[in-house]
């Protein structure tokens, strides 16, 4: 195809029919009279032969709105609803398909079909309106509901309202004004001292509302983190502050203090209003897109943009064939990087020690590197800049060694080389030279020079050496030894590593001696009344420096450092206590409480009764708790699980089967094991509103459920439209964020008072 130069005259029509596409109104209150003018106007420069809008509903693909499509051609693409992605991505450039995604709404695709010397021109205008159509269902938004816990109560309802009938004048309201009337609001409602809106990056602090306060940068920084809520008392307040972020999209941050701690449902509004306030930035953010685009010179230079680049976006439709050639590599190495992962490295560790072994060949020397303070550049710059950090030092990492080495990506900031034939210093000398020389050069990261260090840990493997796991450790020891000498450091593993109790796995052992590792808990309702039903138990770490850690940050650790058993009875003993102070104030109200334990407690008797011994000590009955072990993680037991399950169930304790669809024998596990309650992976939970295949399983799911007696629980319940679907499902129970965030035990006495 070739590209047509941009003549000053091509713009005044298209910017017409640019402007005609901002006034097309939302999907669901359009009329064909609408339809029929957009059209008239799209085919005003691009003559269209097919057009439609389409999304997914239960029953598979919706035809929002159609034209001229034939009816195989439409049922073919209904057909293959698992895959309607690639069906579309594969049509046809060459005879002038052009397919544009619109984000989140009912419409999720736009589909049309010109001559292919309009292409460029039409995919423009695709663009133009599918912005447009994000911006009508962002707005939509505006009036989701707040968490089921809140609506029960009519004065929580009246406050909802408020709050949305401020956000419904987005549209008419100035910002600083339309903020003016929230903090009104708040300072009724909660008793808010003061409400701040902020906007955090590398450089400096951008006060967003108001415009000028009394407060330092240092000090509301300090109250800030990027992706977790922060409360903390300072200066005789209590502070609350919240990251708003939408799909990985960091907007500001809202802070607000009062003179009296927030009680449970204080913070669930706070978090609805959260909520609110996302989606409104979002739809500021669509509105400014649209401004952008709304300009002769931006059609003009985006429409030659597109005429250049349509031969490569032609190749483009051929990337899910290439993926699927890359299965294999991918198994093997790091997604963002492309370097070897631990798989890999291990697999490769294991034959040079098999050499070294049998030929007594020359030995290896691994080099365990982390990047010093890497938490710092994700928080400064986001996770973006953090992503091409590692991409660019897995590059400079790759250019330092020889040809039979190997650069690997553990995970994180964490990279190891293997050195070949290379135990003796002058052998690994040239390479750390290379190392530190390379690492000190300037990083450029989305117009940000930046400069790091990396502190590195040095192991060569000997006689004495047992395996590969030792001698990784060994390097890993060293390198934290270089940490603790000050960064920037190189330390070649000795005795002395072992002697310090600064590695992850002594700051955990001393978490838990110290009872740093405590209990929250997330409310389980029943989602045909929003009635509490119960609690799941998820771990939380307060570090030295006053941090909370979710459990992902450290339970693969514990597991890894075979801490993990000891920290599932130091949290089963955490809650039984919680739950003896629970019982005076719950009443009659009955509710489950359910603990996630590593199934290497089902190994033997003995583990099981350490287990059941605790509730007892503690004086509080087995039938209170569900026990859930993950299905993948189960299905790796040996026979003695099984005795171990019927054993407690016997107890009085009922079993679930956790992060259920993600195994490799789901059906099998439901027959095998004795289970009472299946929790649907929330990844499935994610993706079903814009998958009909995730939800025909969550049907599917529970009619199996329903015929087995099975209670089934669904994870994952992130906003009003997910557990609405669910509601129309008729499944019975839920958690998620959207319904409540984890909280601790003291804020979750309010809620007893709703338990069956």
């Amino acid at each position: 195809m070739s590209v047509q130069p941009t003549t000053p005259h091509d713009s005044a029509p298209l910017l017409a029919i640019v402007s005609s596409i901002m006034d097309f109104p939302a999907p669901g209150a359009a009329s064909q009279e609408d339809y029929g003018r957009l059209l008239g106007q799209l085919g005003k420069l691009c003559p269209l032969r097919h057009f439609a809008m389409l999304g997914l509903t239960n029953a598979g693909l919706h035809w929002v709105y159609e034209h001229r499509l034939d009816e195989d051609f439409k049922q073919q693409l209904g057909r293959e609803e698992p895959r309607l992605t690639e069906q579309l991505t594969r049509l046809d450039e060459h005879q002038g398909w052009c397919v544009q995604a619109v984000e989140h709404g009912e419409v999720q695709w736009l589909l049309a079909c010109a001559a292919p010397e309009h292409l460029p021109t039409l995919r423009l205008l695709l663009e133009c309106l599918a912005k447009r159509l994000h911006e009508t269902q962002t707005g939509a938004q505006l009036a989701g509901q707040a968490s089921p816990l809140m609506q029960r109560d009519p004065h929580w309802q009246q406050k909802i309202e408020k709050i949305s009938r401020i956000m419904r004048l987005a549209h008419s309201l100035p910002q600083h004004a339309l903020l003016s009337q929230l903090e009104a609001v708040l300072r009724q409602m909660l008793a808010v001292s003061d409400m701040l809106l902020i906007r955090l990056d590398s450089q400096r602090l951008e006060k967003l509302y108001p415009a000028q306060f009394s407060y330092g940068d240092d000090f509301i920084r300090a109250l800030c983190h990027s992706t977790n809520g922060v409360e903390r008392y300072e200066a005789g307040q209590y502070w609350y502050s919240l990251p708003l972020r939408q799909q990985q999209q960091y907007f500001a941050h809202l802070l607000i203090n009062t003179a009296q701690p927030l009680e449970t449902d204080d913070r669930l509004f706070l978090d609805f209003l959260r909520h609110q306030l996302t989606l409104l930035l979002e739809l500021k953010r669509v509105r400014q897109q649209l401004d952008d685009i709304h300009s002769e010179e931006s059609i003009n230079q985006r429409l030659q943009q597109l005429r250049q680049t349509n031969l490569r976006l032609q190749k483009q439709l051929k990337q899910h064939q290439e993926l699927e050639r890359r299965l294999q590599f991918n198994a093997l190495h790091d997604p963002l990087t492309q370097l070897p992962n631990r798989a890999l490295l291990m697999n490769h560790l294991h034959h040079a020690m098999t050499r070294y072994r049998r030929y007594q060949t020359a030995g290896f020397t691994l080099i365990f590197i982390d990047v010093d303070h890497f938490k710092q550049v994700n928080d400064a710059l986001g996770h973006g800049a953090g992503d091409q950090l590692l991409q660019e030092l897995s590059r400079r990492l790759q250019s330092c060694i020889r040809q039979n080495d190997m650069v690997a990506r553990l995970g994180g900031d964490e990279f190891v080389i293997y050195l070949d034939n290379s135990q003796q210093e002058e052998d690994v000398s040239p390479v750390l030279n290379r190392l530190v020389g390379r690492v000190a050069h300037p990083f450029r990261l989305q117009g940000n020079e930046l400069s790091i260090t990396v502190s590195l840990g040095v192991a060569s493997v000997s006689e004495q050496t047992t395996d590969i796991s030792e001698l990784l450790h060994q390097a890993d020891l060293a390198m934290y030894q270089a940490k603790r000498n000050g960064r920037s450091r190189i330390v070649t593993y000795s005795e002395a590593c072992r002697d310090h109790t600064g590695s992850p796995e002594e700051k955990l052992t001393r978490a838990l001696r110290e009872g740093r590792i405590v209990p929250y808990f997330q409310p389980v309702i029943r989602l045909e009344d929003s009635r509490l039903t119960g609690l799941e138990v998820m771990a939380r770490w307060i570090t030295e420096e006053g941090e909370l850690k979710d459990a992902f940050d450290f339970i693969p650790l514990a597991e890894q450092c075979g801490l993990i058993q000891e920290l599932d009875r130091h949290i089963l003993s955490r809650t039984c206590q919680q739950l003896k102070s629970w019982l005076p104030a719950s009443g009659r109200s009955r509710f489950k409480i359910a603990i996630n334990l590593s199934g290497k407690h089902l190994a033997s008797r003995e583990q099981v009764m350490q287990l059941v011994n605790i509730m007892e000590e503690e004086g509080v009955l087995p039938s209170y708790f569900i026990f859930e072990f993950n299905e993948r993680e189960l299905s790796r037991q040996n026979v003695d699980s099984l005795t171990s399950l019927h054993e407690l169930r016997a107890k009085g304790i009922q079993i679930s089967l956790d992060d259920f669809g993600t195994g490799f024998s789901s059906l099998n596990a439901l027959f095998h094991f004795p289970v009472d309650y299946i929790k649907v992976d929330d990844s499935f939970t994610h993706r079903m509103l814009n998958s009909p295949k995730d939800l025909a399983l969550i049907r599917a799911m529970r009619d199996i459920c329903q015929d087995l007696d099975f209670t089934l629980v669904v994870e994952g319940i992130e906003n009003q439209q997910q557990l609405q679907k669910l509601i129309d499902l008729g499944c019975t129970m839920g958690q998620g964020r959207h319904i409540s965030p984890p909280l601790p035990g003291a804020d979750i006495t309010p809620l007893l008072g709703q338990a069956n």
